[in-house]
């Protein structure tokens, strides 16, 4: 098991849920601060993993490729979201970009644990249950969708295109 020194543990509701929804500059911001934080082992307790870590936004810029702007906003994003929480050096939070304006340091860390994948998970599935009264009305999308996911053959594009030729009316 030595080839997982060398990494850095993510929370799974990241990959199971916020992967669908966060946007790329979101999802690229995300990780570098976990990757500042939980992947970054403390400098003066032994075994532990730093809780915030002061990332500047040039290396935000850098290690996401992203302009300023971009950062700026996917950090808005995520701390809208309750995903991301932003702290001066004192510990003070800054929820707002006019609060965060004015900061010389910012202090970054994610507000993905353990403890809230457990309600989130019940909230937000992705994976919605049959109940009982559960119903699929077929049309004539959902039927080429159910036939495909069940190894139907694909159509070629001249064969696409004649389906929908002759499923438009006639203008005379």
């Amino acid at each position: 098991m030595s080839y997982y020194i060398h990494t850095t543990q993510t929370p799974n509701i990241l990959f199971d849920h916020l992967l669908k929804r966060l946007t790329s500059s979101e999802l690229k911001v995300l990780l570098t601060v976990i990757r500042k934080t939980i992947g970054q082992t403390h400098p003066t307790i032994p075994g532990t993993r730093l809780e915030r870590a002061w990332i500047s936004q040039k290396l935000f810029m850098l290690c996401c490729n992203l302009s300023g702007r971009a950062v700026s906003n996917a950090i808005d994003s995520l701390v809208q979201q309750k995903l991301l929480l932003v702290t001066d050096k004192k510990g003070t939070v800054l929820g707002t970009k006019a609060k965060r304006r004015g900061a010389s340091q910012l202090y970054f860390s994610s507000l993905l644990r353990l403890e809230q994948q457990k309600e989130k998970t019940r909230k937000g599935s992705c994976y919605k249950p049959v109940t009982k009264g559960h119903t699929i009305k077929l049309n004539n999308k959902t039927k080429s969708c159910y036939n495909t996911s069940q190894g139907a053959r694909k159509l070629s594009d001249t064969e696409r295109y004649q389906q929908i030729k002759n499923t438009l009316p006639i203008n005379q």
